[in-house]
């Protein structure tokens, strides 16, 4: 009776789906969802600003205005995708928790998915590679390597 509890215990029960809103994160979100479904568990639907690069943009410190309209449009950018996540788990009847965060979308991943608990982080891939992939760097890739839970790639398209 022991290990039947054992297993219990080790079953994947918390899932955190990390969004940005584009079609592979949406495919990713429906599969953790289907996941959390399964497993009776729920899912922590996380969306990070990546404030830092909006410092490079042309005119952005500069442009009355610009820095806060643009601030204001990734936060919505988050909240959609987040909602999105979040309506489909209702669907399923899946407990869902949202969050959109600002910083590093890697660190900030992996800082989440440890402070919340998560048994399983659930991230979408575009497959990247060569050149742009040095150069834009891959969020999915840093999570990987330095994740010390399980992560679940979906690739895109």
């Amino acid at each position: 009776m022991n290990r039947i509890n054992d297993i219990r215990d080790t079953m994947i029960k918390k899932i955190m789906i990390a969004t940005d809103g584009s079609d592979t994160s949406k495919k990713a979100a429906m599969i953790g969802i289907d996941i959390a479904h399964r497993a009776n568990g729920s899912v922590t639907a996380v969306y990070v600003m990546e404030i830092l690069r909006l410092a490079h943009l042309p005119g952005y410190a500069t442009i009355p205005g610009l820095k806060e309209k643009v601030l204001e449009l990734i936060q919505e950018e988050g909240s959609q995708a987040t909602q999105f996540v979040e309506d489909h788990a209702q669907i399923m009847n899946v407990s869902c928790h949202k969050i959109v965060a600002r910083g590093n979308p890697s660190e900030e991943l992996l800082k989440i998915s440890q402070s919340q608990e998560i048994d399983l982080l659930i991230m979408g891939s575009l497959g990247r590679t060569g050149m742009e992939k040095i150069l834009l760097g891959s969020v999915a890739e840093k999570v990987v390597l330095q994740s010390t839970i399980p992560v679940l790639l979906v690739k895109g398209d």
